[in-house]
């Protein structure tokens, strides 16, 4: 009987403990992978509220603007702003986690300083974009080579292309370019805090923010797998980046608490070792904040590489 007992109250135990994982995993899901229209609607709100952002917002307001639609592979309708600066060069932005292509406004600005013209689209899931789901990078790669054939398709001279990104747009440029159909008018990619694996990057946040066990992010991969058509693990950024055959540049906040910098360590070494690349570490900047940590020192930085690897073309 008192065997029986135990083995009772262990089969308890363990269903009670599937079942908090289970509920901790769908929650994770719903928290960190789903987004809902009035999510959407809260991160365009935000966007504009943001101290960065306000810097140049005044400036944003008084520019012309077009509005561009396309058509992803999946089917869904996506979302970008163009910025024409009368320029055969273009950079295209891709925002972060959770934000809208508002939070570039401040890069519009210093790449049309430097003579760009801008595309800054909404990501999947995000803004006026369709979908409700997260591409972490991973399902927003293939929407990046479709706005850099839209680019070509819309322009009447030969554009020189850029792909520029923070956090999860990071990870976004960076898995663009490893494409085996990158156009080859694509002639550099930049890199601002990005995470070198999706599921790394969910289970760190889950450890160190939601104080939940990491390995969720098992759990969570899977539903992201039915519902999304990826899993977290697919979304292996390094691994993509090893197909990159154009330069790297790699700027990392060394206090970043979203996105371990040592990242960009891994980002690094996955490269091919003949590939023009450059790393810089910001001392004392957290997440996404190397350029307001130095402004003139992030924009020099950039324009040296640009001239380097794009201007001299």
């Amino acid at each position: 009987m008192r065997t029986k007992k135990i083995l009772k109250v262990a089969g308890i135990s363990l269903i009670g403990v599937a079942a908090s994982l289970g509920i901790s995993s769908l929650v994770s899901y719903q928290m960190g992978i789903k987004t809902t229209s009035s999510q959407k609607r809260h991160a365009i709100r935000k966007a504009h509220k943001k101290d960065d952002t306000l810097d140049s917002y005044d400036w944003y307001k008084q520019l012309v603007k077009q509005t561009w639609f396309i058509r992803a592979e999946d089917g869904i309708h996506l979302a970008a702003v163009y910025l024409s600066n009368d320029s055969d060069k273009t950079v295209i932005l891709a925002h972060g986690y959770h934000n809208v292509h508002d939070q570039m406004i401040p890069y519009a600005k210093m790449f049309m300083d430097l003579g760009y013209n801008v595309l800054m689209p909404d990501a999947r899931g995000h803004g006026v974009s369709d979908g409700h789901i997260v591409g972490f990078g991973w399902l927003d790669r293939r929407d990046y080579i479709k706005w850099t054939e839209e680019i070509n398709k819309r322009s009447t001279s030969k554009q020189k292309i850029v792909l520029f990104g923070v956090s999860m747009g990071a990870a976004t440029v960076l898995a663009a370019a490893g494409e085996p159909d990158l156009p080859s008018n694509v002639d550099a990619v930049i890199e601002d805090n990005g995470f070198s694996s999706a599921q790394k990057e969910f289970s760190y946040r889950l450890g160190h923010h939601y104080f939940l066990p990491p390995f969720l992010s098992t759990f969570v991969s899977l539903m992201t797998r039915v519902t999304g058509g990826y899993s977290l693990k697919e979304a292996d950024i390094a691994h993509q980046a090893a197909n990159i055959s154009i330069p790297v540049l790699m700027i990392h906040g060394d206090s970043d608490r979203y996105v371990p910098v040592e990242m960009m360590a891994e980002i690094k070494a996955s490269l091919a070792k003949k590939l023009p690349k450059e790393s810089h570490k910001v001392h004392g900047a957290d997440h996404v904040q190397s350029r307001k940590a130095d402004p003139e020192k992030y924009q020099q930085t950039i324009e040296e590489f640009l001239k380097q690897w794009v201007d001299k073309n």
